[in-house]
C-alpha cells in the first residue's frame, strides 16, 4: 500500500503501525480469535466511533450521575463472538434484546467506574477522530469531575457546541495517526460495505465528518470523489452525510489488502470474503478470456 504524502490537509504520523504477531485462527464458519490488545483497542476504538455512544445516565437517588459507554449491534453470531472479544479484552457485558421473542439486538455496555475508566485510557492511547464522539467524550469528562446530576441538566445542550469548531480545524489539518489501519477497520465494520451484487465497490459514508472520508481516500491513494447523499441535502437538517464508493481493481485490490491485514471481527468479515471471493473469480474470468483472445 502506497504511503500517503502530506498532502490535501492531511498528514500521516511518522511512527506507522505495526502488527505484533497477531495469533489468529480461522473457523469453519469463517470466524477467529485475535488476542492482541495493540490491535483490538484500535479496532474498537473505531467500531465505537461507528455504532457507539457515550450517555450520562442517573444513579438510583437521583443526586449524582455516571457514564456508560454502548456498542449496539444487529443480534448475529458473528457481531455476538465480536462483541464477547471486546467485553474479555477491554472489559464492559454484553446484552441482549428481544422483540416478539426474537433475538434482534446485541449491546456491549461498559458502567462499572473500572471498565469505563479502561475504556478513556485506550481513548487517550488511541484518540477519538470524529467530531460527534470527541464532544461526547469532552462531556463525560466534564461530568466525572463534577458528578452532581444538575451539572448534566445544566450542560448536556451545549454538548456538541464545539462540533463544528473541531470540523474546521480538521478540514484545515488532520494528521491521520498511526492507529488507522486498525481504526479504520473497526469504523468499517460499524460504516462501511462491501457491493458485490453487480460491480464490485468499497462503500463507506460518514456525518458532518469530510475529513476522515478524505482521510481513508487519501490512505488507499483513491482519486474517487466524496459525494452527499441526496436525501440529506435539505436546507432544514443540521447534518450532511458523505460518501465514498471505491472501485476498479488496482484499488479493489489495495482494499482487499488492507482487510486481509487489519481484519473484520463482526458480520462484516463475512460479507467481505464474499467479496473476495467475486473479486477473485472476475480476476480469473478476466484471464480466461484473455488467452482464449490470444
Amino acid at each position: 500500500m502506497k504511503k500517503l504524502e502530506k498532502n490535501e490537509n492531511v498528514k500521516l504520523q511518522a511512527d506507522s503501525f505495526e502488527s505484533k504477531s497477531l495469533s489468529l485462527s480461522f473457523s469453519s464458519s469463517k470466524t477467529f480469535m485475535l488476542c492482541d490488545k495493540s490491535y483490538i483497542e484500535p479496532f474498537f476504538v473505531g467500531l465505537f466511533e461507528g455504532d457507539g455512544c457515550i450517555n450520562i445516565s442517573r444513579t438510583k437517588n437521583g443526586n449524582l450521575s455516571y457514564g456508560r459507554l454502548l456498542i449496539n449491534l444487529k443480534y448475529l453470531p458473528e457481531n455476538v463472538k465480536m462483541l464477547q472479544l471486546i467485553a474479555s479484552e477491554i472489559g464492559g457485558f454484553i446484552n441482549i434484546k428481544k422483540k416478539n421473542g426474537m433475538l434482534y439486538q446485541i449491546f456491549w455496555i461498559a458502567i462499572a467506574q473500572k471498565d469505563v475508566a479502561r475504556c478513556l485510557k485506550i481513548f487517550e492511547k488511541y484518540p477519538l477522530l470524529t467530531s460527534r464522539k470527541i464532544c461526547q467524550l469532552a462531556h463525560l469528562k466534564k461530568c466525572l469531575q463534577n458528578r452532581s446530576w444538575s451539572f448534566h441538566l445544566e450542560t448536556r445542550d451545549f454538548k456538541y457546541a464545539q462540533q463544528k469548531e473541531i470540523i474546521a480545524s480538521y478540514k484545515k489539518d488532520f494528521v491521520i495517526p498511526s492507529y488507522f489501519g486498525p481504526w479504520l477497520s473497526g469504523f468499517a465494520e460499524a460504516e462501511g460495505s462491501f457491493r458485490s451484487t453487480y460491480a464490485l465497490s468499497f462503500y463507506i459514508c460518514q456525518n458532518d465528518d469530510w475529513y476522515i472520508l478524505n482521510a481513508i481516500k487519501l490512505y488507499f491513494d483513491s482519486h474517487h470523489k466524496l459525494g452527499i447523499n441526496k436525501d440529506l441535502r435539505r436546507p432544514w437538517l443540521d447534518s450532511i452525510q458523505y460518501r465514498v464508493s471505491m472501485t476498479g481493481n488496482p484499488m479493489l485490490e489495495k482494499i482487499i489488502e488492507h482487510f486481509t491485514t487489519f481484519p473484520l471481527l463482526g458480520y462484516k468479515q463475512v460479507s467481505f470474503q464474499v467479496f473476495c471471493e467475486k473479486f477473485y473469480q472476475k480476476q480469473q474470468t478476466a484471464k480466461c478470456h484473455a488467452v482464449i483472445s490470444l
